[in-house]
């Protein structure tokens, strides 16, 4: 209505007849394509469906954006609020609520229950902010601001620096302050290696070191659709051939690793080592990348320890930044990580490689799905994972919501796709964990309660704080407050959403922009 408050996206979709788009975008492709049915024109008339779909799927999204702005979510909640006769005062949500349903049966006390929930939920988000979600989760913390020029200007920094690489890479890296030394392209993942002028103590507390330091940036780039230059299909297969290798084993340990990017990595370090070599001795190195770019980052960064030692990356590699980064590392180990009732914050990945946790900085936008890639909170598996008896039918189960048709039409027009299903159905489904400490991208409070809880806002939000968190706890804690599963990500919305906050420019200018405050009181002080 005018009040923007008694609409759901869900039935807004719902107003809009299929047949106005989707019959209409049929017959206008087949009258197109009717003389020349080949299969690029097969696929160009499914990707003209699929803009039509996705055009008057963004109008509806927008408009409910528009209409549950942060203003009027806040002004449901106190309307809510004062219906029950909530008070500040008296701490008794739930007497109230049943208080006003007590005489109407169990339907509306159920009803009553649930609004009670909603409220407790959405109120103690509002007063306590993320603290109350994150309560499960010792390790969690907001960042000390004698720690926030290494952990969040300078992560800033080198986001940009990840980016850089998707685009005008030669003009964008020059306004970091970052000269380049080379680039290239290996195993169908480009690269570049920069040099600028940094300060130790930037990238770590205890250096006494004063002087500038010259620091050699490996930046990887992640998976580019637009590049024509590489084998995307290729790649693509061998993200997907994910079963775990050893890559170390010991009394202690059994570190094992995603076998596609074990292979990758050994080439861009066969590929990148002569960079390494010619460097001057006081040359520090720093390792970066977006999406399987920061995976591999880390990798390559493990794959020295073991060819050349860990003194040699203790001495020599500053920090490894990574941004919406996939895990791709699993450990069995007989130590244990609760000593005392204690949770121990480090990383039991790189300590058994001998290498420090805050070695590596990973910076996660909570809604990005890739981060849970290759886990048990994958939500995008079930793709492979719900075919048909006859191991060829996508979607064989689960509700027909509007996304599942539509990416069932493309996959199954894509050439590629039976090669590409056959190798995901024995590789994919692991359990891949984290590595290095974690750093979330939140946004506001009543953002998130707009997200979560009405209406899906699909533009990145701007940086309201940054929250630490360790490996062992960061995708539990993501299922919980950041919930991403399956059935969720087929609403379209949803799904644009979450593609949308891993796109590099979603690690970029909400995080600049954040650290530039922080930049700023710093100064001020």
């Amino acid at each position: 209505d005018k009040k923007g408050l008694n609409v759901t996206f869900e039935e807004m979709v719902n107003m809009v007849p299929e047949k106005s788009f989707l019959s209409e975008a049929l017959v206008e492709n087949n009258d197109r394509y009717e003389t020349s049915p080949s299969s690029n024109n097969a696929a160009l008339a499914t990707e003209k469906i699929l803009q039509d779909a996705i055009q008057r799927l963004e109008f509806l999204i927008n408009g409910t954006s528009y209409a549950f702005s942060p203003s009027a979510f806040q002004s449901l909640i106190l309307r809510a609020s004062n219906t029950l006769a909530i008070q500040e005062a008296s701490g008794n949500l739930t007497a109230a609520a049943y208080d006003i349903f007590s005489r109407a049966g169990k339907a509306p006390r159920a009803t009553a229950e649930y609004t009670v929930e909603l409220v407790e939920f959405a109120n103690s988000v509002l007063v306590g902010g993320y603290d109350p979600l994150f309560d499960g989760y010792p390790s969690v913390r907001s960042v000390p601001p004698e720690e926030s020029r290494r952990k969040i200007v300078k992560g800033a920094e080198f986001s940009s620096l990840s980016g850089a690489i998707y685009e005008d890479a030669i003009a964008n890296t020059h306004n970091l302050g970052h000269s380049i030394v080379a680039e290239g392209k290996t195993a169908d993942i480009g690269w570049m290696v920069t040099d600028s002028v940094q300060y130790e103590r930037d990238f770590w507390a205890d250096s006494e070191r004063k002087e500038p330091t010259l620091v050699r940036t490996f930046v990887i780039r992640g998976y580019d659709a637009s590049d024509e230059e590489v084998d995307r299909e290729r790649l693509l297969n061998v993200i997907c051939t994910a079963s775990p290798v050893p890559i170390y084993k010991s009394e202690q340990a059994l570190v094992q690793v995603h076998e596609g990017m074990l292979s990758i990595a050994r080439e861009l370090l066969q590929e990148l080592e002569k960079y390494i070599d010619l460097t001057s001795p006081s040359h520090k190195l720093v390792f970066t990348g977006h999406s399987i770019g920061g995976s591999l980052a880390i990798l390559l960064t493990i794959l020295l320890a073991n060819d050349r030692g860990a003194r040699f990356v203790r001495d020599n590699v500053l920090r490894v930044f990574t941004y919406g980064c996939p895990p791709i590392f699993e450990i069995e180990s007989t130590s244990n990580a609760k000593r005392n009732g204690y949770v121990d914050d480090s990383c039991s990945i790189l300590d058994a490689f001998d290498l420090p946790t805050d070695l590596v900085y990973g910076y996660c936008q909570p809604w990005d799905p890739i981060v849970r890639f290759y886990s048990k909170y994958d939500p995008l598996y079930p793709l492979i994972d719900d075919l048909g008896e006859d191991g060829i039918t996508l979607f064989d189960s689960g509700p027909s919501r509007t996304l599942r048709p539509i990416m069932k039409t493309i996959l199954e027009s894509w050439e590629g796709w039976p090669g590409y299903r056959d190798n995901a159905r024995a590789k994919l489904g692991q359990d891949y964990r984290g590595v290095g400490e974690h750093f979330l991208l939140l946004p506001e409070p009543i953002r998130y309660l707009t997200d979560r809880l009405v209406a899906v806002n699909t533009a990145v939000p701007t940086t309201d704080a940054v929250v630490q968190i360790s490996s062992e706890e960061l995708l539990p804690a993501l299922n919980e407050v950041f919930t991403l599963d399956t059935f969720r990500i087929s609403y379209v919305s949803v799904a644009i959403r979450s593609f949308v906050h891993h796109f590099f420019p979603a690690y970029g200018s909400p995080f600049v922009d954040y650290a530039d405050r922080i930049r700023e009181e710093e100064e001020k002080v």
